[in-house]
């Protein structure tokens, strides 16, 4: 194999190795602020209660869309096991 081929091959590698941790901190990973109700399960599954005004999480099946004062806003109605787990945000 040429040395070119490999160093373009190993270019490729290296991008992508480094948008996986971008794509991670854009909100592909399930957290959530303001956890709702919980089964009693172990472990629990909850359902997350923040709104979103661009869309759920890729992760979610069930987004829930509803408009308040004439602005849209987006809803996961999913149970997620230890969905409530990890914030969003860094707690005030």
């Amino acid at each position: 194999m040429r040395p070119q081929v490999l160093l373009a091959a190993l270019a490729v590698v290296a991008v992508l190795a480094a948008a996986l941790p971008l794509a991670h901190s854009q909100g592909t990973t399930l957290c959530c602020d303001k956890c709702g109700i919980c089964t009693r399960s172990f472990p629990p599954q909850c359902r997350c209660m923040d709104v979103s005004p661009t869309g759920c999480i890729p992760a979610c099946k069930n987004c829930a869309k509803s408009t308040v004062g004439g602005r849209d806003s987006f809803q996961c109605k999913d149970l997620i096991t230890n969905f409530c787990n990890t914030r969003c945000t860094k707690a005030a």
